[in-house]
């Protein structure tokens, strides 16, 4: 009998975080899932761990084992084949957090009860060093099914992590993650919105996302910030030959501002503040040259962001400071924010 929930667990060196992740993962209040473990190649102990509690556990974990590093993207690719058409809901979580002990149970019976193909709960950034909470975030969302998705404009400014969804599987079906080295989530739930007919919200946090040191900053190298400038652009020429994205564009150049303009440039430019206006002149020119809409975009106007919220405001104003030559001012707050007040601010 196949299981309600399939969830796809990437692994990669992430040895000290696996023996949290996994208690919290199998003392959940709702045990109808299926975990398949994607071993990434991993140089560390992580395998070692995995296998300790799939011998616990042998009849919920399951273990792949990738032959090559395939990346994020790659490793749960292959956790998504191998449960393609098993279950009704799967999840994509991360091995290095935790989740609530009623994240399965709240998650599944709110996905029941509304019918909705994807459900979203509220999330806790924490510091790895400290454990204190940095910022929380998805807690102030309607509380009424949304039904009316191409004009849901949240979709626009929302954190489009995977990691605190849980996804209708057939809404899924044959969609998988591209190559992007960064903002893969985006252009995932990106593809497969245009199959989404509801979506509910648990304003609650139930999902713990830990921020390492290489969180802010390390993460993201010129490479990856060019990956995924050139990722941006590759799916907008992939949405542009399909009308079923049309009138979602909009929507998706709020999120390549935010991810890209906003977020992209500011981390980059952390790794050596000297560079910071090359990086925002060159992400600058990549938005004029592939997406000039965002010059125009209404939800980009403050006009339109104060009628919304904080946030929406805080994205106009972005957008007003790159048009005005300012954004570097932006950066300089936003790292004072990051590196010595210690604070996060997320959609």
């Amino acid at each position: 009998m196949n299981p309600k929930v399939n969830v796809i667990v990437p692994v990669y060196n992430v040895a000290p975080y696996l023996t949290e992740f996994f208690e919290s993962l199998m003392q959940q209040t709702f045990q109808d899932f299926d975990v398949w473990v994607v071993n990434d190649k991993s140089t560390d102990c992580s395998l070692d761990i995995i296998e300790n509690f799939a011998s616990r556990f042998s009849d919920k974990i399951h273990i792949i084992n990738n032959e090559e590093n395939l990346g994020l993207c790659g490793a749960r690719n292959a956790g998504l084949n191998h449960c393609d058409s098993q279950g009704e809901y799967i999840l994509l979580l991360d091995s290095d957090d935790y989740i609530d002990s009623r994240f399965l149970e709240k998650m599944v019976d709110t996905a029941d009860r509304y019918h909705a193909d994807i459900t979203i709960c509220g999330l806790e950034r924490f510091d790895d060093k400290t454990g204190k909470t940095i910022c929380i975030e998805m807690i102030n969302n309607p509380e009424k099914l949304v039904t009316d998705i191409k004009n849901f404009d949240l979709l626009g400014y929302m954190n489009p992590v995977v990691w605190n969804k849980l996804y209708r599987r057939t809404v899924i079906a044959d969609t998988r993650f591209t190559t992007i080295k960064r903002s893969e989530d985006t252009v995932f739930l990106f593809s497969v919105i245009p199959e989404v007919k509801s979506i509910k919200f648990i304003n609650e946090v139930l999902y713990h996302y830990r921020l390492r040191d290489t969180s802010l900053s390390g993460a993201i190298t010129t490479e990856i910030f060019d990956s995924m400038l050139e990722g941006f652009k590759e799916t907008k020429e992939n949405f542009s030959r399909d009308k079923k994205y049309s009138e979602f564009m909009e929507l998706f150049v709020i999120q390549m501002f935010i991810r890209c303009g906003i977020g992209g440039a500011c981390r980059l430019s952390f790794k050596n503040m000297r560079k910071a206006q090359f990086y925002i002149n060159t992400t600058r020119k990549f938005m004029d040259q592939n997406f000039p809409e965002w010059r125009t975009n209404k939800y980009l106007t403050l006009r339109y962001a104060c009628k919304k919220s904080v946030h929406a405001m805080a994205v106009s104003c972005a957008s007003m400071m790159y048009k005005c030559h300012l954004f570097v001012l932006i950066v300089y707050a936003y790292w004072l924010m990051s590196h010595v007040l210690k604070k996060d601010f997320r959609a």
